[in-house]
């Protein structure tokens, strides 16, 4: 598992996704033991094992997975990786979590495959492991030529889909209503690009500020304001380098009061 020593090696990747790639699919083969890394994201992350063994590592818990095994990785959540077994190929899907909280694709909420502890997230079936390992067969096959938007969500929503037909919300992370949704928050950060309270996320959540706080810390690791400060931060950096758009007309679209003001925080 992840120790506190370790923090400081960890690697941050920015990945620029956008509603015209919400998704970015990685093929990734690991060709000797010794390969192995710790990174943190803000993109959610779901991989499959294709061939070989590997440990994944989070804050407080490891699994080992095999071909057809999955793991799970949540927003800006510390985690890293060992090679078991070599070679060792898996297939990757790297998330825009406001893609999967506002899409209608599905009926359910599929954030909160991703949200809960590492130890309850999906885990494969026995009798799923074959189905699980030829549709990471075929992202490698589809994707290992060209990259296709459509094609992306079309395996993301079946592999998800897979996941969750019999799998529940921990009932403990259920309880008190809407304990595990903190989906209109997120939606709130999202959609609208602008400074949002923590009073008026709550209000979203149908929770109390105090229960909201908790909650939110609990499950993203940061308070919210942090959390919202750094997505509209993200997305500003991402509109200055992929736009025309002054300095000045960027800040305002992101909330900020002026250029100088999203400056404190490049």
């Amino acid at each position: 598992m992840i120790k506190g020593a370790q923090i400081d090696d960890f690697k941050r990747f920015y990945f620029e996704l956008d509603d015209n790639k919400p998704i970015q699919i990685l093929l990734n083969r690991h060709e000797n033991r010794e390969e192995g890394w710790f990174d943190m994201h803000y993109e959610f992350e779901l991989g499959v094992v294709l061939k070989g063994k590997m440990k994944r590592s989070y804050l407080g818990y490891d699994i080992e997975i095999g071909p057809g095994e999955v793991w799970f990785c949540n927003m800006w959540e510390p985690h890293g990786f060992e090679i078991l077994e070599a070679p060792c190929e898996v297939a990757v899907f790297v998330i825009d979590p406001r893609y999967l909280a506002t899409t209608l694709f599905l009926d359910r909420d599929m954030t909160s495959t991703f949200m809960v502890p590492p130890m309850d997230r999906p885990r494969t079936a026995v009798n799923l492991k074959g189905e699980i390992k030829n549709l990471a067969k075929k992202v490698q096959q589809r994707f290992s030529k060209k990259y296709d938007a459509d094609w992306a969500k079309i395996y993301l929503f079946e592999l998800l889909l897979s996941l969750m037909e019999e799998w529940k919300v921990p009932l403990q992370e259920s309880n008190h209503g809407h304990r595990t949704s903190i989906q209109g928050a997120l939606r709130l950060i999202f959609e609208e690009k602008r400074l949002i309270t923590t009073k008026e996320a709550a209000l979203a959540c149908r929770m109390s500020v105090t229960k909201f706080t908790a909650l939110f810390k609990d499950l993203m690791g940061s308070t919210f304001s942090d959390f919202a400060l750094q997505y509209r931060v993200k997305g500003a950096s991402f509109q200055l380098k992929n736009s025309n758009l002054t300095q000045e007309a960027v800040a305002l679209n992101w909330g900020f009061s002026d250029a100088s003001h999203l400056h404190k925080y490049l």
